[in-house]
């Protein structure tokens, strides 16, 4: 007995997987992109810390070189924030990144007179901007 053309069709096109790749590919795409926008936000991230970590650590190493007076802790502030005492022209290490944000905090000995025993150089209030903004997902 001879199957009518429909069913005969039907179960050729049941079996036909030509057109899996793409869906699944349609389904996942989306996906992939977040997680690779996602990567990159965080490798911006760690590449922004490691250099203003960095721009600190030579911050007070000029420090420890110079005399405890105003015009070295500004130029202290500038390699800080462009990597050289005279910012003029020159970018910020980070984006986003002004001088109001580096902070050089003395550590006095006990009398509290003198140059100080250790200065800590620090950013603080410092807001990471993202290229991608990953949150309104």
């Amino acid at each position: 007995m001879k199957r009518p053309r429909i069913i005969r069709r039907a179960r050729h096109l049941a079996g036909d997987e030509s057109g899996g790749t793409i869906a699944e590919l349609a389904i996942l795409l989306p996906f992939l992109i977040v997680m690779v926008a996602a990567v990159a936000e965080l490798g911006r991230f760690f590449q922004t810390y490691a250099t203003m970590a960095k721009a600190t650590r030579a911050s007070a190493r000029y420090l420890s070189k110079v005399a405890y007076d105003e015009p070295n802790l500004t130029n202290a502030k500038m390699v800080a924030l462009c990597g050289k005492t005279d910012c003029t022209g020159r970018n910020p290490v980070a984006t986003g990144l002004s001088s109001g944000n580096i902070v050089l905090t003395p550590e006095y000995p006990p009398d509290g007179e003198g140059n100080p025993i250790t200065v800590t150089v620090s950013v603080a209030d410092y807001s990471f901007q993202p290229l991608f903004n990953l949150g309104a997902l």
